[in-house]
Protein backbone atom coordinates (compact mmCIF):
# COMPACT_ATOMS: atom_id res chain seq x y z
CA UNK A 1 0.00 0.00 0.00
CA UNK A 2 1.62 3.31 -1.04
CA UNK A 3 2.08 5.24 1.97
CA UNK A 4 3.31 8.51 0.12
CA UNK A 5 2.60 10.36 -3.18
CA UNK A 6 5.17 13.18 -4.96
CA UNK A 7 2.93 15.06 -7.69
CA UNK A 8 4.95 15.98 -10.20
CA UNK A 9 4.33 18.18 -13.44
CA UNK A 10 4.15 16.15 -16.72
CA UNK A 11 8.07 18.32 -17.93
CA UNK A 12 9.17 17.08 -14.05
CA UNK A 13 8.38 13.55 -15.12
CA UNK A 14 9.93 13.73 -18.63
CA UNK A 15 13.26 15.26 -17.50
CA UNK A 16 14.46 12.54 -14.78
CA UNK A 17 12.87 9.97 -17.37
CA UNK A 18 15.12 11.43 -20.51
CA UNK A 19 17.93 11.53 -17.71
CA UNK A 20 17.85 8.12 -16.63
CA UNK A 21 17.83 6.58 -19.82
CA UNK A 22 20.31 8.95 -20.94
CA UNK A 23 22.61 7.76 -18.14
CA UNK A 24 21.70 3.99 -18.93
CA UNK A 25 22.03 4.40 -22.31
CA UNK A 26 25.96 6.12 -21.83
CA UNK A 27 26.94 2.61 -19.98
CA UNK A 28 27.31 0.60 -22.99
CA UNK A 29 28.73 3.36 -24.74
CA UNK A 30 31.15 3.71 -21.52
CA UNK A 31 31.95 0.08 -22.02
CA UNK A 32 33.09 0.33 -25.67
CA UNK A 33 35.10 3.76 -24.93
CA UNK A 34 37.02 1.66 -22.28
CA UNK A 35 37.45 -1.15 -24.91
CA UNK A 36 38.63 0.60 -27.73
CA UNK A 37 40.10 3.63 -25.96
CA UNK A 38 41.37 2.53 -22.96
CA UNK A 39 43.38 4.78 -21.73
CA UNK A 40 41.25 8.25 -22.70
CA UNK A 41 38.59 6.71 -21.18
CA UNK A 42 39.57 5.28 -17.76
CA UNK A 43 41.52 9.21 -17.36
CA UNK A 44 38.29 10.74 -18.38
CA UNK A 45 36.21 8.35 -16.07
CA UNK A 46 38.54 8.18 -12.74
CA UNK A 47 39.35 11.99 -13.23
CA UNK A 48 36.89 13.79 -14.47
CA UNK A 49 33.48 12.02 -13.67
CA UNK A 50 34.08 10.45 -10.67
CA UNK A 51 35.16 13.87 -8.96
CA UNK A 52 32.16 15.47 -9.74
CA UNK A 53 29.72 12.37 -8.09
CA UNK A 54 30.85 13.54 -4.40
CA UNK A 55 29.91 17.42 -5.67
CA UNK A 56 26.38 16.24 -6.73
CA UNK A 57 26.07 14.19 -3.33
CA UNK A 58 27.00 17.19 -1.92
CA UNK A 59 24.29 19.64 -3.53
CA UNK A 60 21.77 16.86 -3.27
CA UNK A 61 21.47 12.54 -3.11
CA UNK A 62 18.30 12.83 -4.99
CA UNK A 63 20.46 13.89 -7.77
CA UNK A 64 22.32 11.14 -8.36
CA UNK A 65 19.69 8.23 -6.92
CA UNK A 66 17.02 9.78 -9.46
CA UNK A 67 19.69 9.23 -12.77
CA UNK A 68 22.24 6.09 -11.42
CA UNK A 69 22.10 3.44 -14.75
CA UNK A 70 22.35 0.79 -11.49
CA UNK A 71 19.26 1.97 -9.69
CA UNK A 72 17.32 2.08 -13.44
CA UNK A 73 18.55 -1.91 -13.52
CA UNK A 74 17.36 -2.04 -10.64
CA UNK A 75 13.67 -1.33 -11.40
CA UNK A 76 14.09 -3.49 -14.53
CA UNK A 77 14.92 -6.35 -12.84
CA UNK A 78 10.88 -5.60 -11.10
CA UNK A 79 9.51 -6.37 -14.30
CA UNK A 80 11.26 -9.92 -13.76
CA UNK A 81 9.31 -12.52 -11.54
CA UNK A 82 7.19 -11.99 -8.27
CA UNK A 83 9.37 -9.11 -5.72
CA UNK A 84 7.97 -9.79 -1.97
CA UNK A 85 9.15 -7.95 0.92
CA UNK A 86 12.71 -7.75 2.52
CA UNK A 87 12.94 -8.66 5.57
CA UNK A 88 14.70 -6.56 7.94
CA UNK A 89 17.99 -9.02 8.73
CA UNK A 90 18.24 -9.68 5.20
CA UNK A 91 18.57 -5.72 4.41
CA UNK A 92 21.03 -5.29 6.91
CA UNK A 93 22.74 -8.57 6.04
CA UNK A 94 23.21 -6.91 2.60
CA UNK A 95 23.96 -3.21 3.96
CA UNK A 96 26.94 -4.76 5.72
CA UNK A 97 27.71 -6.43 2.37
CA UNK A 98 27.87 -3.11 0.64
CA UNK A 99 30.55 -1.90 3.24
CA UNK A 100 32.12 -5.02 2.70
CA UNK A 101 31.91 -4.34 -1.32
CA UNK A 102 33.54 -0.45 -1.00
CA UNK A 103 35.90 -1.28 1.00
CA UNK A 104 37.06 -4.17 -1.54
CA UNK A 105 36.56 -2.10 -4.87
CA UNK A 106 37.49 1.24 -4.20
CA UNK A 107 40.94 0.06 -2.92
CA UNK A 108 41.10 -2.14 -5.84
CA UNK A 109 41.31 0.93 -8.32
CA UNK A 110 44.75 1.12 -7.75
CA UNK A 111 46.16 -2.24 -8.79
CA UNK A 112 43.19 -3.50 -11.14
CA UNK A 113 40.68 -0.95 -12.14
CA UNK A 114 42.78 2.59 -12.78
CA UNK A 115 44.76 0.84 -15.28
CA UNK A 116 42.88 -2.16 -16.44
CA UNK A 117 39.76 -1.30 -19.06
CA UNK A 118 38.90 -5.10 -19.23
CA UNK A 119 38.46 -5.49 -15.52
CA UNK A 120 36.66 -2.48 -15.07
CA UNK A 121 34.07 -3.54 -17.36
CA UNK A 122 33.63 -6.88 -15.93
CA UNK A 123 33.03 -5.49 -12.70
CA UNK A 124 30.41 -3.31 -13.90
CA UNK A 125 29.13 -6.00 -15.86
CA UNK A 126 28.83 -7.95 -12.30
CA UNK A 127 27.37 -5.01 -10.19
CA UNK A 128 25.32 -4.45 -13.08
CA UNK A 129 23.81 -8.31 -12.89
CA UNK A 130 23.76 -7.68 -8.96
CA UNK A 131 21.33 -4.52 -9.31
CA UNK A 132 18.88 -6.80 -12.31
CA UNK A 133 18.76 -9.60 -9.93
CA UNK A 134 17.67 -8.42 -6.35
CA UNK A 135 15.50 -6.26 -8.23
CA UNK A 136 13.48 -9.47 -9.70
CA UNK A 137 13.83 -10.79 -5.72
CA UNK A 138 13.00 -8.26 -3.95
CA UNK A 139 10.20 -5.39 -3.77
CA UNK A 140 11.23 -1.88 -5.45
CA UNK A 141 14.83 -0.93 -4.75
CA UNK A 142 14.92 -2.20 -1.73
CA UNK A 143 17.82 -4.81 -2.42
CA UNK A 144 19.79 -3.34 -4.04
CA UNK A 145 20.10 0.56 -4.18
CA UNK A 146 18.54 0.86 -0.51
CA UNK A 147 20.80 -2.41 0.79
CA UNK A 148 23.93 -3.72 -1.08
CA UNK A 149 24.44 -0.61 -3.39
CA UNK A 150 28.58 0.25 -2.04
CA UNK A 151 28.06 3.79 -2.99
CA UNK A 152 24.70 3.51 -0.32
CA UNK A 153 26.83 4.56 2.82
CA UNK A 154 28.41 7.71 1.19
CA UNK A 155 24.87 8.76 -0.22
CA UNK A 156 24.00 8.16 3.57
CA UNK A 157 26.34 10.36 4.90
CA UNK A 158 26.21 13.18 2.32
CA UNK A 159 22.13 12.86 2.62
CA UNK A 160 21.97 14.92 6.32
CA UNK A 161 22.27 17.91 4.95
CA UNK A 162 21.17 18.90 1.53
CA UNK A 163 22.29 21.72 -0.16
CA UNK A 164 19.56 22.28 -2.88
CA UNK A 165 16.32 20.66 -1.88
CA UNK A 166 15.31 18.21 -4.73
CA UNK A 167 12.41 16.18 -4.80
CA UNK A 168 13.17 12.49 -5.49
CA UNK A 169 13.94 11.55 -8.88
CA UNK A 170 12.08 8.26 -8.62
CA UNK A 171 9.12 6.66 -6.62
CA UNK A 172 6.37 8.64 -7.43
CA UNK A 173 4.25 7.08 -4.86
CA UNK A 174 6.24 4.85 -1.56
CA UNK A 175 5.06 0.97 -0.61
CA UNK A 176 7.70 1.56 2.04
CA UNK A 177 9.73 -1.82 0.36
CA UNK A 178 12.94 -0.88 2.98
CA UNK A 179 12.23 -1.21 6.58
CA UNK A 180 13.95 1.77 7.23
CA UNK A 181 16.68 4.29 6.29
CA UNK A 182 15.36 5.15 2.86
CA UNK A 183 17.28 8.40 1.15
CA UNK A 184 14.00 8.42 -1.24
CA UNK A 185 11.56 8.87 1.42
CA UNK A 186 13.66 10.67 4.63
CA UNK A 187 16.42 12.21 3.15
CA UNK A 188 17.78 14.18 6.53
CA UNK A 189 16.59 11.19 8.81
CA UNK A 190 17.82 7.96 6.65
CA UNK A 191 21.86 8.42 8.14
CA UNK A 192 20.41 8.30 11.83
CA UNK A 193 17.63 5.75 11.40
CA UNK A 194 20.74 3.58 9.98
CA UNK A 195 22.51 4.03 12.80
CA UNK A 196 19.39 2.19 15.10
CA UNK A 197 18.95 2.49 18.44
CA UNK A 198 22.78 3.49 18.94
CA UNK A 199 22.33 6.89 17.64
CA UNK A 200 21.35 7.76 21.71
CA UNK A 201 24.70 7.59 22.99
CA UNK A 202 27.90 6.40 22.01
CA UNK A 203 27.18 3.07 20.74
CA UNK A 204 26.46 4.20 17.34
CA UNK A 205 30.39 3.70 16.02
CA UNK A 206 29.22 -0.47 16.89
CA UNK A 207 26.94 -0.21 14.50
CA UNK A 208 28.00 -0.90 10.83
CA UNK A 209 27.50 2.48 9.23
CA UNK A 210 28.92 4.62 12.43
CA UNK A 211 31.82 2.39 11.97
CA UNK A 212 32.23 3.40 8.17
CA UNK A 213 31.50 6.84 8.57
CA UNK A 214 34.16 6.93 11.34
CA UNK A 215 36.74 5.25 9.49
CA UNK A 216 36.07 7.32 6.20
CA UNK A 217 38.48 9.79 6.32
CA UNK A 218 41.42 7.57 7.14
CA UNK A 219 40.37 5.46 4.24
CA UNK A 220 40.46 8.49 1.92
CA UNK A 221 44.13 8.68 3.47
CA UNK A 222 45.27 5.55 3.38
CA UNK A 223 44.15 5.49 -0.54
CA UNK A 224 45.44 8.82 -1.83
CA UNK A 225 48.70 8.17 -0.02
CA UNK A 226 48.83 4.87 -2.41
CA UNK A 227 50.02 5.04 -5.69
CA UNK A 228 49.02 2.57 -8.70
CA UNK A 229 50.40 -0.41 -8.61
CA UNK A 230 50.41 -3.92 -10.24
CA UNK A 231 48.33 -6.93 -8.95
CA UNK A 232 51.41 -7.53 -6.34
CA UNK A 233 50.55 -4.71 -4.48
CA UNK A 234 47.51 -5.56 -3.75
CA UNK A 235 47.90 -6.81 -0.25
CA UNK A 236 49.64 -3.32 0.48
CA UNK A 237 46.85 -1.13 -0.87
CA UNK A 238 44.40 -3.17 1.27
CA UNK A 239 47.03 -2.49 4.53
CA UNK A 240 47.10 1.16 3.70
CA UNK A 241 43.30 1.58 3.35
CA UNK A 242 42.15 -0.99 5.84
CA UNK A 243 44.80 0.76 8.46
CA UNK A 244 43.84 4.05 8.04
CA UNK A 245 40.41 2.94 8.70
CA UNK A 246 41.10 1.85 11.63
CA UNK A 247 43.51 4.44 12.97
CA UNK A 248 40.46 7.14 12.09
CA UNK A 249 38.26 4.73 13.88
CA UNK A 250 40.45 4.69 17.03
CA UNK A 251 40.67 8.97 16.71
CA UNK A 252 36.92 9.09 15.97
CA UNK A 253 36.16 7.09 19.30
CA UNK A 254 38.84 8.75 21.36
CA UNK A 255 36.77 11.99 20.92
CA UNK A 256 33.63 10.74 20.99
CA UNK A 257 34.28 9.22 24.30
CA UNK A 258 36.66 12.58 25.34
CA UNK A 259 33.39 15.17 24.39
CA UNK A 260 30.40 13.29 24.51
CA UNK A 261 29.81 14.37 20.59
CA UNK A 262 26.24 13.35 20.25
CA UNK A 263 25.38 11.81 16.42
CA UNK A 264 24.18 15.89 15.71
CA UNK A 265 27.82 17.00 15.67
CA UNK A 266 30.08 14.19 15.08
CA UNK A 267 28.34 13.14 11.57
CA UNK A 268 28.69 16.65 9.52
CA UNK A 269 32.21 17.02 10.82
CA UNK A 270 33.05 13.25 9.83
CA UNK A 271 31.05 13.94 6.33
CA UNK A 272 33.22 17.18 5.97
CA UNK A 273 36.78 15.77 7.08
CA UNK A 274 35.98 12.84 4.64
CA UNK A 275 34.52 15.37 1.30
CA UNK A 276 37.75 18.06 2.54
CA UNK A 277 40.00 14.96 2.53
CA UNK A 278 39.00 13.86 -0.81
CA UNK A 279 39.48 16.84 -2.97
CA UNK A 280 42.39 18.01 -0.88
CA UNK A 281 44.06 14.71 -2.55
CA UNK A 282 41.75 15.24 -5.60
CA UNK A 283 43.09 18.48 -6.95
CA UNK A 284 46.96 17.30 -7.33
CA UNK A 285 45.71 13.84 -8.68
CA UNK A 286 43.91 15.35 -11.50
CA UNK A 287 46.33 17.91 -12.52
CA UNK A 288 49.40 15.47 -12.74
CA UNK A 289 47.14 12.84 -14.51
CA UNK A 290 46.40 15.94 -17.13
CA UNK A 291 50.15 17.33 -16.87
CA UNK A 292 48.24 20.62 -15.99
CA UNK A 293 49.35 23.38 -13.64
CA UNK A 294 49.88 23.68 -10.06
CA UNK A 295 47.05 26.70 -10.39
CA UNK A 296 44.63 23.68 -11.50
CA UNK A 297 45.55 21.65 -8.48
CA UNK A 298 44.72 24.69 -5.91
CA UNK A 299 41.40 25.49 -8.10
CA UNK A 300 40.35 22.55 -7.44
CA UNK A 301 41.27 22.14 -3.96
CA UNK A 302 39.42 25.53 -3.73
CA UNK A 303 36.47 24.53 -5.16
CA UNK A 304 36.06 21.39 -3.11
CA UNK A 305 36.37 22.89 0.03
CA UNK A 306 34.59 25.82 -0.28
CA UNK A 307 31.84 22.85 -1.08
CA UNK A 308 31.99 20.95 1.80
CA UNK A 309 32.42 24.15 4.12
CA UNK A 310 29.02 25.17 2.78
CA UNK A 311 27.29 21.63 3.02
CA UNK A 312 28.96 21.70 6.80
CA UNK A 313 28.07 24.90 7.96
CA UNK A 314 24.19 23.50 6.73
CA UNK A 315 24.76 20.06 8.16
CA UNK A 316 25.59 22.02 11.69
CA UNK A 317 22.85 24.57 11.59
CA UNK A 318 20.27 22.01 10.70
CA UNK A 319 21.39 19.75 13.70
CA UNK A 320 21.71 22.52 15.98
CA UNK A 321 18.73 21.63 18.49
CA UNK A 322 20.73 18.14 18.86
CA UNK A 323 24.07 20.19 19.11
CA UNK A 324 25.59 19.66 22.95
CA UNK A 325 27.87 18.06 25.00
CA UNK A 326 27.37 15.19 27.41
CA UNK A 327 27.37 16.29 30.83
CA UNK A 328 29.35 14.50 33.87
Amino acid sequence: MATHVLIRSRKTELAWAVARWAALLAVPGLVAWLLVSPDAALATLWYVAIPVLPATFFVNTALWRGVCPLATLNELGNRIGTQREIPAKVAGALGVIGLALFHLLVPARRFLFNTEAPALVGAVAGVGVLAVALGAVYAVRSGFCNGLCPVLPVELLYGQAPLVPIARGRCSSCAVCTPRACLDLAQARAPVQALGPGRRSAAWLLTPFGAFAAGLPGFIVGYSLTPDGPLSTAPAVYAATLGGSLASFLAVAAIVAGLGLTTGVAFPVLGAAAGGLYYWFAGPAIAGRFSAGASVATGIRAVGLALVAAWLAAALWRSRPQVRLRRG
